[in-house]
């Protein structure tokens, strides 16, 4: 509607710009028989100059005003599609990453955190089966509507990450804030049901958080909310489940951790035995050092 509502004044403002234009000229023009003597009269030199500017200035400027407000619509059309997806309306994969980048950008700056998480639909493929492909789009357009409902509008970006996958940024936000807002739209999905034709469908999500500052890349940002998704999924479903920022496990990817503090105490236990376990083995295949 914002931009709508500039594309309608920049419009008037451009009808008024030729208007203006095409009556300057219609007065030279004009101007040019007077002097010939052509009318012989002011009142009928009057009379045909606003004959002529009628004929001339309003036409011109309506056709030039429609086109370039129909050129700005195909414009933004254009650059919409291009950012969004094009079945829900949201932030497709390569813009979402862009979204992100910036935000990493101002964190820098400000020193705040941010918050990566993604859900996923549970039992999705069951949806697709019993209704069709097209109840299935039908379920992701209203989960979309649902999800950018209980964001902060601008202050928070939505993408659909893939498939039954959307992904969110939540910025400027502690852990604690995070997984409040989570729990509050995995509860808010659980309890709508959706129109699907003249039946009802009630599903869940998961979601997987981990947290982003500024040192940490995005990419290992969303490898830690995947992995933390994973361990929802693994626990049960329709649950939000947060990634340990800063404890990676042995394989690399940050482990996750249920949002208690004793689950990530007992997480790095368990960390640490391993270590105390594999370096007995180490230590023999690098000779005693």
């Amino acid at each position: 509607m914002k931009f709508l509502r500039q594309d309608v004044w920049s419009a008037v403002s451009f009808f008024m710009l030729v208007a203006c234009t095409a009556l300057s000229l219609s007065f030279t023009v004009s101007l040019f028989f007077y002097k010939m003597g052509l009318p012989t009269d002011a009142g009928t030199y009057v009379r045909l100059n606003l004959f002529i500017s009628a004929c001339i200035a309003v036409p011109t400027a309506i056709i030039a005003s429609l086109h370039d407000f129909h050129m700005r619509l195909y414009q933004r059309r254009l650059e919409e599609m291009a950012w969004t997806d094009s079945l829900t309306g949201l932030l497709n994969r390569r813009f979402f990453i862009h979204a992100a980048e910036e935000e990493r950008s101002r964190m820098r700056r400000t020193r705040l955190t941010a918050a990566v998480v993604l859900i996923d639909l549970d039992h999705f493929k069951e949806v697709n089966d019993l209704y069709g492909h097209s109840g299935g789009d039908t379920v992701l357009k209203q989960v979309a509507a649902i999800a950018h409902s209980e964001l902060r509008g601008p202050f928070d970006r939505l993408g659909r990450w893939g498939g039954e996958e959307f992904i969110v940024l939540l910025s400027g936000v502690t852990e604690e804030h995070a997984v409040i807002v989570c729990d509050r739209l995995r509860a808010r999905i659980e309890e709508t049901p959706i129109d699907v034709g003249d039946r009802e469908v009630s599903l869940t999500a998961s979601f997987g958080v981990c947290m982003l500052e500024a040192p940490i890349t995005l990419e290992a940002a969303i490898e830690g909310a995947d992995h933390a998704l994973y361990e929802a999924k693994r626990d049960g479903r329709n649950r939000v489940r947060v990634a340990a920022a800063g404890l990676p496990s042995p394989n690399g990817i940050p482990e996750a951790a249920s949002t208690s503090f004793v689950d990530r105490r007992l997480a790095k236990l368990r960390r640490d035995m391993m270590r105390k376990v594999a370096e007995p083995a180490r230590r023999a295949a690098g000779g005693g050092r």
